[in-house]
């Protein structure tokens, strides 16, 4: 009798140790999602009002950089026009066998009868992603210095909490591992950027995750941002119209048509970096939701 007392003591002792175990790991569990919870909210009004600022200006403002390239550009057409008006040039537009193949011939003649060249067009937009990423990269660096200080009074007496620095370098890492696997992911698909192969700084990066387009046959290819491509084929397909046409009134009708391209480049790009810039946000968001759970977990252990 002693010994069946014993362990029936002995199993409620445990049932109770582990009853109370349960309990205190639930409500470590609902400690940390709730910290978390309010490191969140606490992070989130000020990233969006930042990134909404982000986006009203800064796609506006490399429109108006590449405009203002291509204006000039395009102003100075002269020997393109000459080109793709010439017999020569028909001749061999003739011999195409589709639509593409045509766009293809247009938009080499362009970058080799112009200033525009392939590089050159790459070059313009590294220094516009130079500009509108280091602003990205200052709002964000900000932002983060920012919230360690809201973080560091939420979190109170649970740690001594982080530096500034301490936190942009943790939540910007995450950032650039979104990044790294939207360009492998663009290899992955076989697909050019403006970016290349290298990441350097974030928001430069992510600015330059701009898709290309490689013209020609493999070996001597060049490659075109699409953003161009697309604008350009509204001009392309007027001159595709009227190739015969060799009166004076033509050649001044596509010169006045290639001089208002830029606008059309223009917003081309715009939406393009828009896009980049709302993708660089989104890896944001997710550093930060993801930073809040570890910094949770850091604090309240499982134990």
């Amino acid at each position: 009798m002693e010994r069946r007392q014993f362990i029936k003591q002995g199993l409620a002792g445990g049932a109770l140790a582990f009853g109370a175990g349960g309990t205190l790991f639930a409500r470590r569990s609902y400690g940390r999602d709730t910290l978390s919870k309010e490191m969140v909210d606490d992070a989130m009004p000020a990233f969006q009002t930042g990134a909404n600022k982000g986006l009203n200006a800064l796609p506006g403002r490399a429109r108006e950089q590449i405009y203002t390239y291509f204006h000039g550009v395009c102003l100075n057409c002269q020997g393109f026009v000459a080109h793709i008006t010439s017999k020569t040039f028909g001749e061999r537009i003739s011999r195409c066998g589709s639509k593409a193949e045509k766009e293809l011939c247009f938009n080499e003649a362009f970058v080799t009868y112009t200033d525009a060249s392939a590089d050159a067009i790459l070059r313009q937009i590294d220094i516009i992603a130079t500009d509108i990423g280091g602003e990205l990269d200052h709002e964000w660096n900000t932002y983060c210095a920012d919230l360690s200080v809201k973080w560091k009074t939420r979190i109170g007496g649970r740690g001594t909490g982080f530096s500034a620095d301490e936190l942009t370098q943790r939540m910007s890492g995450l950032v650039r591992t979104g990044l790294e696997d939207a360009l492998q992911q663009t290899s992955a698909n076989h697909q050019n950027t403006a970016l290349g192969n290298t990441i350097g700084a974030i928001g430069k990066s992510a600015v330059k995750l701009l898709p290309l387009v490689k013209l020609g046959k493999v070996g001597v290819a060049i490659a075109i941002p699409a953003f161009f491509i697309l604008a350009a084929k509204h001009c392309w397909d007027y001159s595709m119209a009227r190739l015969d046409d060799r009166r004076g009134e033509y050649q001044t009708a596509i010169t006045d048509r290639i001089s208002n391209m830029a606008a059309r480049i223009g917003t081309e790009f715009e939406k393009d970096v828009r896009q980049r810039i709302t993708d660089l946000h989104t890896w944001q968001e997710s550093s930060i939701r993801e930073t809040a759970e570890r910094v949770a977990q850091e604090k309240i252990g499982l134990l």
